[in-house]
């Protein structure tokens, strides 16, 4: 039997239990006059339960106990995704139970004045259908969050769990914001393939999803149907799997289906929202040929230029893009993963950065909605039109004002607006910021406190100039890890030093040979090396040319730049980085500028495109704050001045000038200290 089986399997997983004591709950007054007829009831509950309830002490452990509660104590709770009862199942369950007992408890939380199931409910239903009136169950202190997540756990462990229960877990796990693919790949040890797969039953249409129930379809065809979207689905259903077609698709295999929909559909034109005008006169359009003219009389059909269909999808997204980010700076693009790879790499070419979304686009919220305009001819009376449009006018203000706030909340940076490049279109989705929390190590002379503090979300003119800063540091990484790479090849020269390898030599030494105590001894000498003897390195100090010295000091300096140059949140001004690649321009003067070019061009591109939206805010906040002088000024109205008396010339005294001194020009102190004389 197959719940039996289900039962067994958990049992020996150690879930059940097998690790815990069944203890009776306190008896309540109904109760105490329980007869022998109702004891022998409870005792055909199962002998396992019988066995366990002996023990009227329970036993201290760890594990949480497992009690006897009343079944009319019980509620089931509405985050359970297993919703298909089937009435068959649970007969079949029930008699299991009546002979043999609950083998595994049920998992139950206290709420209000009683339990509210957190998984088992079908041992619930099928007990009470047993007529049984106590049910062990295992009593746990669980937050929602917690509960919702166990009973997702459990049920997804199950053998009878359905694929499309399984794919409704998947979905309110990542809608609840608690989990990521990623991480529900790592929970449950599925593969991020089978997950997303899952998923996609979610957008089965009802027909197909009820097939799937009854295992008239496999969940194999299913999946494949699902990819496409809801009026597509319907078309398949209505030709291949609904009862009577005239070419069913049932018995045909998996690969075979997704084929044929592959090649009928990917190709429809309907299907793609790009302009068609050239379409409709192409010759690869097959309502333009004789073989297909009865077919497609009412338009556009198929494309059997699919090359030429795809290039036309793709420059469409991009131009659209282009167009929202124009109309609205504030906006950032986005992908949920089924963006066409060319369309990203076309907008990253071009200097725009496209973000992916941590979470599936059902968890992001859309626009409100504009109501419809009520139309006359569809009411049958004119008061019925009059209240009609009394209850539009009321929608429609509602609409205004939360398009006003929503347009308020994304200027304060409060909410972000993403404009979603999907397959065919571009959506809009907005996402509310929070505050965030950090932790700030305060200097008070005294070692210093750490304190919280609240970070608000940054406004959209300072989320592109850190978005700036942030490709500035990616560019200076970049070029940072292929540089170490140059140096890892280069041959040094033995050409005379510059001042400048000198300088970088000395900083270099400084941080990371000598120690403070020989620095403040103003002894320049490295440090003791495994291949040379105090002695031998005395004696070869003494008799070192000016070309050994400067070979010696630029191999160093390749040394030194692989292994301290910063390869995270780095720019030109960082001072390691920027001597880097100062000392490289010296030295490797065409492997340096191949790497420093290559990606201060994608910087730029991507500079060049946040300007823009930089400009573009800047120019909006200039016309909001002329508009607004210009409404002042018009409502200004001068008061009357007091006349000022007469000034005899004998009393205007005359002003002195101001006279305000110039700060004296400081030559910057370029001395070499002494003690570096003394080491050169």
């Amino acid at each position: 039997m197959q719940t039996m089986k289900s039962d067994s399997k958990s049992k020996k997983s150690g879930k059940g239990a097998a690790a815990a004591v069944i203890v009776p709950v306190a008896v309540t007054p109904e109760t105490q006059g329980q007869t022998s007829a109702e004891t022998a009831a409870t005792q055909d509950s199962g002998a396992e339960v019988q066995a366990s309830v002996a023990p009227t002490v329970p036993v201290q452990q760890e594990e949480p106990l497992v009690q006897l509660l009343d079944l009319n104590k019980i509620v089931n709770s509405t985050y359970n995704p297993r919703k298909d009862f089937r009435e068959e199942t649970l007969l079949e369950l029930s008699e299991s139970i009546r002979q043999s007992g609950v083998l595994q408890p049920i998992c139950v939380r206290p709420k209000d004045e009683g339990f509210e199931i957190v998984y088992g409910e079908r041992r619930y239903w099928a007990a009470a259908m047993a007529g049984l009136k106590y049910i062990p169950a295992l009593v746990r202190e669980l937050t929602d969050a917690e509960a919702e997540d166990a009973a997702i756990t459990e049920n997804l462990q199950r053998e009878d769990v359905k694929p499309r229960e399984e794919a409704a877990a998947y979905n309110k796990a990542i809608q609840s914001g608690r989990h990521t693919i990623e991480s529900l790949v790592g929970k449950f040890g599925k593969s991020e393939a089978y997950i997303r797969s899952r998923l996609k039953l979610c957008g089965l249409i009802d027909a197909l999803a009820e097939q799937l129930d009854k295992e008239e379809i496999s969940v194999g065809v299913a999946t494949e149907i699902a990819k496409y979207p809801a009026e597509v689905q319907q078309q398949v259903f209505d030709e291949h799997f609904a009862e009577g077609c005239y070419s069913s698709w049932k018995n045909a295999r998996v690969k075979e289906i997704a084929r044929r929909l592959y090649e009928r559909y990917m190709t429809k034109l309907e299907s793609y929202n790009f302009d068609k005008t050239e379409c409709l006169s192409c010759q690869h359009n097959t309502a333009n040929q004789v073989l297909f003219r009865d077919e497609c009389s009412g338009g556009c059909a198929g494309c059997q230029n699919r090359e030429c269909m795809i290039r036309k999808n793709e420059e469409f997204l991009v131009q659209k893009a282009l167009k929202l980010l124009k109309d609205d700076p504030r906006t950032t693009l986005a992908t949920t993963g089924d963006t066409p790879v060319a369309v990203l790499e076309a907008l990253g070419k071009e200097g725009y950065h496209v973000e992916e979304l941590e979470y599936h686009i059902s968890y992001y919220d859309e626009a409100p909605q504009m109501p419809d305009t009520p139309q006359a001819e569809n009411y049958v009376s004119e008061t019925d039109f009059a209240e009609a449009q009394e209850r539009y006018e009321a929608r429609m203000a509602r609409f205004a004002e939360q398009t006003q706030q929503l347009e308020f909340d994304v200027s304060e940076g409060r909410v972000r607006k993403y404009a979603v490049i999907r397959s065919l279109d571009i959506e809009f989705r907005y996402e509310e910021l929070d505050d965030e929390e950090r932790e700030v190590t305060v200097d008070d002379g005294q070692g210093g406190h750490t304190v919280h503090v609240t970070v608000v979300p940054p406004s959209p003119l300072e989320g592109l100039l850190q978005q700036d800063r942030r490709n500035r540091e990616i560019c200076y990484e970049h070029i940072t890890t292929d540089m170490k790479r140059v140096f890892l090849d280069v041959k040094v020269a033995n050409k005379p030093l510059q001042k400048e390898e000198q300088q970088m030599f000395y900083y270099a030494v400084m941080q990371r040979v000598m120690s403070d105590s020989k620095l403040r001894q103003c002894g320049f000498r490295p440090k003791e090396s495994s291949y040379l003897t105090d002695s031998e390195q005395f004696a070869a100090a003494g008799r070192i040319t000016a070309k050994q010295q400067a070979a010696l000091i630029r191999a160093y300096l390749v040394d030194y730049f692989r292994s301290a140059a910063p390869e995270y949140r780095c720019t030109d001004e960082t001072l390691l980085t920027g001597m880097m690649c100062r000392f490289a321009d010296m030295n490797f003067t065409e492997q340096s500028q191949k790497v420093q070019q290559e990606y201060l061009k994608v910087y730029e591109r991507r500079k060049a495109r946040l300007q823009e939206q930089i400009d573009a805010l800047h120019a909006k906040a200039e016309a909001e704050e002329m508009a607004v002088s210009m409404q002042e000024v018009s409502d200004f109205e001068p008061e009357q001045q007091p006349e000022e008396p007469e000034v005899q010339p004998d009393e205007i005294q005359p002003q002195l000038p101001t006279v305000i001194p110039a700060d004296p020009e400081i030559e910057p102190d370029t001395r070499m200290p002494e003690e570096m004389h003394m080491a050169a």
